[in-house]
């Protein structure tokens, strides 16, 4: 036990880019001031964020009670520690201030914008050292067998087995000879969801452990983490991390560096990338990359949400129900003005991620239903679909039966002029699916152009509803990956969900009251 631990004083700076790191030192500094002038001692520690974007963050922690600042520059973080250097916690100006036991396990939420669900793959966020690596619960085929007997779905669009259960694809690289290896697809560059970004700066134990998990159910030597390379800190922790594996078992983790983008993280793009090619694009399947993937080895390739969910699973077992459709919890992304990621049982309802509030001041009537008639929400990412009821499990299965995305999060849009207009929400996400398709396959290619036209001509007073609907059938059953048969999903869900508006902009008239006559 350190002194600091002794007297129960920690602070606790949270940071993702080299901006924190002016924050961090500049607490260090005020603390080692502080003991040297004979003040109480004063820990400080990195770590990376609990969920929230209001980076850096610092929690000053004393005695069972944390006060939880946001947005804190270097002075502000200096001037916190001399409120504790002279025997005070500072709450002035504290978001949220936490009465806890004395030695908590996880970040302490209270009953803030973080306290939704729970924490489960999310535990020591923002709170535990980030290079923490403790060795997996079990290993090889005694791991995949657990990993089979849960159902374990893969997390995430850039993931092999997206939604699917993992064992299948594992079994097949394990069987498939040659030299197998473990991709860790950090790619995720999808506006609407970090759930990825979030584990790798926070976590990256835990999903290196997963790979590790992965890697001796296939007999891989080898672990390749692709992270974004304009994100220097989560890479310097994940090969933090991976040293430590290193230094503990036979594996190799290697960390490698590739432009971010929405298409560069489909995950044989992904591998694209790291055999070298210039033009990204999706490759064809059969083959999966399970039997032929990076440089033609049996390859994993899966996201830190899937990895981290696996390290959990294998963990703690008795804790998943074997029976669910969908075993566990997923992160969730609420998208808007308190943004945040947060977790949630798959089995339990969609609004949990979200406060009442939220909706503006008419708040859903219990059914999950956002409160008054014109609120929506965009579900799954940037692809994902429009609704106007948040009553569905957050598994899989019935987020895709609901024709919901999975790739993790909820964009609220509360009715009237200060929300959002569902023909705009679908225009604008159907746009960036024409911009950023890799253009292999004619449906995702032309069909993204073509639907973005005629939603453009919806508000020139033409509204072809069986030419867009043909079109989003195709793109969504025909596209030679998952980025068009997603980027369908918006069009799809807004001709079913809201085709009195679409009518109604044809006729020059925004129900919404957001767009322009």
């Amino acid at each position: 036990m350190t002194t600091a631990d002794a007297v129960g004083t920690t602070v606790r700076v949270a940071f993702d880019d080299p901006d924190g790191r002016a924050v961090l030192e500049a607490a260090r500094r005020a603390a080692d001031a502080a003991t040297d002038a004979e003040g109480p001692p004063i820990e400080t520690l990195a770590v990376g964020s609990p969920g929230t974007v209001h980076l850096p963050l610092v929690a000053v922690s004393r005695d069972g009670r944390t006060a939880v600042h946001r947005s804190v520059d270097p002075n502000g973080a200096a001037g916190l520690v001399s409120v504790l250097a002279d025997g005070d916690l500072p709450v002035d100006g504290a978001t949220v201030v936490v009465d806890h036991d004395p030695a908590p396990e996880d970040f302490p939420v209270g009953d803030g914008p973080l306290s939704a669900g729970t924490r489960r793959t999310l535990r020591g966020a923002g709170w535990a050292d980030p290079t923490t690596f403790e060795s997996p619960a079990a290993l090889g085929s005694g791991a995949l067998e657990t990993v089979s007997d849960l159902g374990v779905r893969g997390r995430g669009w850039g993931d092999a087995r997206q939604d699917e259960p993992l064992a299948e694809g594992w079994r097949d690289a394990r069987t498939a000879g040659g030299d197998p290896v473990v991709v860790i697809n950090g790619l995720d560059a999808d506006p609407k969801v970090d759930g990825d970004r979030l584990l790798l700066g926070s976590l990256p134990g835990r999903v290196v452990a997963g790979a590790v998990v992965a890697a001796s159910a296939v007999g891989a030597a080898d672990v390749v983490a692709v992270l974004p390379e304009n994100d220097p800190v989560p890479a310097e922790r994940v090969r933090a991390v991976g040293d430590r594996v290193a230094a503990e078992t036979d594996l190799t983790v290697e960390v490698v560096a590739a432009e971010p983008g929405y298409m560069a993280a489909e995950h044989t793009a992904v591998l694209e990338s790291l055999e070298g090619n210039d033009r990204l694009e999706a490759r064809r399947r059969p083959p999966a990359p399970e039997t032929w993937g990076l440089f033609e080895r049996p390859t994993l390739v899966h996201t830190p949400r899937t990895l981290a969910a696996v390290e959990r699973a294998v963990a703690d077992p008795e804790r998943l129900d074997a029976d669910a459709a969908d075993p566990g919890t997923r992160l969730v992304t609420v998208v808007g003005p308190e943004r945040r990621t947060v977790e949630i049982p798959t089995d339990t309802s969609l609004s949990r991620a979200l406060r009442a509030e939220e909706f503006g001041e008419e708040p859903g009537d219990g059914s999950g239903n956002p409160g008054g008639s014109g609120a929506f929400a965009c579900v799954g990412g940037q692809f994902g679909g429009l609704t106007r009821d948040l009553d569905t499990p957050a598994s899989a299965p019935a987020l895709r039966g609901a024709r919901l995305g999975t790739n993790g999060s909820i964009e609220p849009f509360d009715e009237g002029s200060g929300g959002g207009c569902p023909v705009a929400v679908a225009g604008r996400r159907m746009r960036v699916a024409r911009e950023e398709n890799c253009g292999r396959c004619v449906p995702c290619r032309t069909g993204s152009v073509r639907a973005h036209e005629l939603l453009r001509d919806v508000y020139a007073g033409t509204f072809d509803e069986s030419r867009l609907r043909e079109l989003a059938r195709t793109m969504g059953r025909t596209s030679l990956c998952g980025f068009g048969a997603d980027a369908a999903r918006p069009l799809a869900t807004a001709l079913d969900e809201f085709a009195a508006d679409l009518r109604a902009h044809a006729d020059g008239r925004c129900p919404a009251g957001v767009c322009d006559p």
